[in-house]
C-alpha cells in the first residue's frame, strides 16, 4: 500500500502578500462606500432643508394672501357704525407689520381687526423669527354701534394663529405697498396720508430654518396681493 502524497508546503510570502492586498482593497471599498453614504445623507439633508424653506414660504404667502385680500373699509359690510374707526381699509403699514379691517369671521357686528407682523420665536433657540396673525371681533355696543377693545386689557379677545416659521431675524423687508397706479409708496413706515393710497401689497418671505449655515440657503416667497375693496372708495383715491 503506498503511502498518500503529501502537500506542497504553503508559500507563506504569497499568502500574506495576497492578504495585504485583500485587506487594501476592502479598506479603499469601504471609504468609497462610507463616502458615497455621507454624500448622499448630507444630499438628501440639504434637498429636505431646501424643500422645507420653500414649503414654510408658499405657504406663509398663501395665507397672508388669503387675509389681505379680506381688507375692507368699516361702512363696506353692515349698517352699524364704527366709534373710533379710521377712515381707511388699512390702518397702519410698516415694512414688517401691517394693520386693517377684514371681512372676517363676520357675525354681522362689523368687521374683525387684523394685525400680520413679524416677531422673534420665543420657542426657538436659534434666534428666527415667525410670521404671526392677529384677528380681533368687533364689541358690540348697547346703540347698535360697534368699537374694538384694547389688546392685552382683561376680557379683550385676540386669536393668535403662527403663519410661517424660521424666518430670518432681524428680518428683512416683508410688506412692500404699492398706489392705484401700480407706484410703490416708498418709506419703511407708511404716513397716515398715503394709507387711502394703497391698493396692492407685495409679501416677501424669506425662511431659513437651519439659520447660520451656508449650505442650508435660505428661501424667498414672493407675491403681490391686491386688495379688491380698495378699490370701491373712490372717495379717498388720489385726484
Amino acid at each position: 500500500m503506498t503511502a498518500p502524497e503529501e502537500l506542497p508546503p504553503l508559500d507563506e510570502g504569497t499568502s500574506l502578500a495576497e492578504i495585504l492586498v485583500a485587506m487594501g482593497l476592502f479598506m479603499v471599498l469601504t471609504t468609497i462606500l462610507a463616502t458615497t453614504a455621507i454624500i448622499g445623507f448630507r444630499t438628501t439633508t440639504g434637498l429636505g432643508v431646501r424643500l422645507d424653506n420653500s414649503t414654510q414660504g408658499q405657504l406663509g404667502i398663501a395665507a397672508v394672501s388669503k387675509v389681505l385680500r379680506t381688507a375692507v373699509l368699516p361702512h363696506q359690510l353692515e349698517d352699524q357704525s364704527c366709534t373710533d374707526c379710521a377712515e381707511t381699509a388699512i390702518i397702519t403699514a410698516t415694512s414688517t407689520r401691517v394693520t386693517f379691517y377684514a371681512n372676517l369671521n363676520n357675525t354681522g357686528q362689523g368687521p374683525s381687526l387684523v394685525t400680520l407682523q413679524v416677531l422673534q420665536d420665543p420657542q426657538a433657540t436659534d434666534g428666527s423669527a415667525i410670521l404671526q396673525q392677529s384677528t380681533q371681533p368687533p364689541t358690540a355696543l348697547s346703540d347698535g354701534r360697534y368699537t374694538f377693545c384694547t389688546a392685552g386689557t382683561a376680557g379683550c379677545r385676540v386669536d393668535i394663529r403662527v403663519i410661517a416659521r424660521g424666518l430670518l431675524w432681524p428680518s428683512g423687508t416683508v410688506f412692500g405697498y404699492y398706489d392705484f397706479g401700480g407706484l410703490p409708496i416708498s418709506g419703511t413706515t407708511i404716513a397716515n396720508t398715503d394709507l387711502p393710497r394703497v391698493s396692492s401689497v407685495d409679501v416677501s418671505i424669506t425662511v431659513q430654518t437651519e439659520p447660520g449655515r451656508s449650505a442650508y440657503p435660505a428661501s424667498t416667497a414672493v407675491q403681490r396681493v391686491r386688495l379688491p375693496n380698495a378699490d370701491i372708495n373712490v372717495l379717498v383715491q388720489p385726484s
